[in-house]
């Protein structure tokens, strides 16, 4: 029965099918005896002043599966753009890869930690055993001044990228290389500094790097068929993108962050900014001790999952959070300084509220909308608009 329910959601998606005629169909389901789809539905012609019929479980059914739609459809409208755009641009680098090494692997080991006096370039981790062909080099070139900017990309690799309080990139770079003499190197161009190379001559790039912690006014760190992990730096500008890896943002603090992730899980911990968008395909998004003001994340088949410790950092809040195929919890400080306004929405299950003293204006099993009591005096006040599809939506 489990299987026929999603063959039907599946045709409502693909437009195969409009919300009533699902309806019907997940009620012959529940019953056993699936309705044709060409068979009209049949009701009673109303009696003269006879009361209203209640609200049958096929009609409840079909208002869940329209608003269901309405949610679904910009998403997957949504998620067709994301692939199409990321696919393009990276396409040519995976056929390569591919074509002569299969799948790649990880090769690095994070760094062992920071040490030394201060300012000095932290130890690096020992060096992997590659028994590939390829080749390591560690490079370091100073950073003269602030406010410069950093962009450092990897290639069917691992990006590492720690901030430390130094003036040195100090880079391990692992390389894999289709011909002879290709190298890739840090490389400055006025105030912007770079990891340089041709992908077209390379197989694969990974870098593990120490960085200025907060010299940067803006970074960028991006790699495809790899993980990703940026750590401990402060920045104006901060955009990290990753597409067939996990992705790891730690410790930053930005005043707009933007993360862009594809086929792999997602986490932000102990960050802050200003505004901050984050965006997974494929994927769960964990969130854990962030203090955002302005917060958009979404991801398509993966659940979210919100642990907020304390909120301080700013006076107003606005956040917007969606998920589509898989479960959302959020977790809320419930200091007496802060009010909540939630809007809270499962297309096709349930909302369980549990913060206390709220006041309720809607409070359907799929649908809430409650705002705190002390919202009005509260010196932080926190908007917040969740949405799932198919699967149950907590706060607590």
């Amino acid at each position: 029965m489990q299987s026929e329910k999603m063959m039907i959601l599946k045709m409502l998606q693909d437009g195969k099918i409009n919300a009533d005629e699902a309806a019907r169909l997940l009620a012959g389901a529940e019953s056993g005896s699936a309705t044709p789809m060409s068979a009209p539905r049949v009701t009673d012609a109303p009696r003269p002043n006879a009361p209203p019929h209640p609200e049958s479980a096929v009609d409840s059914m079909g208002r869940k599966l329209s608003e269901f739609a309405k949610t679904v459809e910009p998403k997957i409208k949504k998620a067709t753009e994301v692939v199409v755009s990321k696919t393009a641009s990276a396409a040519e680098s995976i056929s390569k890869s591919l074509s002569s090494h299969g799948a790649p692997k990880s090769s690095y080991a994070p760094p062992t930690g920071i040490g030394g006096q201060s300012g000095a370039v932290p130890p690096r981790a020992a060096a992997p055993a590659t028994g590939t062909g390829g080749v390591e080099e560690v490079i370091e070139i100073k950073v003269t001044e602030s406010g410069a900017e950093l962009n450092l990309a990897g290639l069917n690799g691992q990006v590492l990228v720690k901030g430390y309080n130094g003036d040195k990139i100090s880079a391990k770079i692992f390389t894999i290389a289709k011909r002879a003499g290709a190298k890739a190197q840090l490389a400055t161009l006025g105030n912007k500094y770079y990891l340089s190379f041709d992908e077209n001559d390379f197989e694969r790039v990974c870098i593990d790097a120490f960085v200025p912690e907060t010299m940067f006014n803006n970074i960028k760190v991006s790699t495809i068929n790899g993980d990703l992990s940026l750590s401990t730096v402060s920045s104006q500008y901060v955009y990290a993108e990753n597409m067939n890896g996990q992705t790891e943002i730690v410790g930053v603090s930005a005043v707009n962050l933007t993360v862009e992730s594809n086929n792999g899980n997602l986490a932000i911990k102990d960050t802050t900014a200003t505004t901050a968008n984050i965006e997974n395909f494929n994927g769960a998004i964990n969130i854990n001790k962030v203090d955002i003001g302005t917060l958009k994340t979404n991801t398509f088949n993966g659940g979210i999952d919100m642990q907020i410790a304390n909120l301080s950092a700013h006076d107003s809040y606005k956040w917007n959070v969606e998920t589509s195929n898989g479960k959302m919890s959020v977790v809320l400080p419930t200091y007496t300084t802060i009010g909540y306004n939630i809007k809270a929405h499962a297309a096709l299950d349930n909302v369980k509220l549990g913060l206390v003293s709220m006041n309720y204006t809607r409070n359907d099993s799929s649908f809430v909308e409650a705002k705190s009591s002390n919202y009005e005096a509260a010196l932080k006040k926190v908007d917040m608009e969740l949405a799932t599809s198919n699967a149950p939506l907590i706060i607590n």
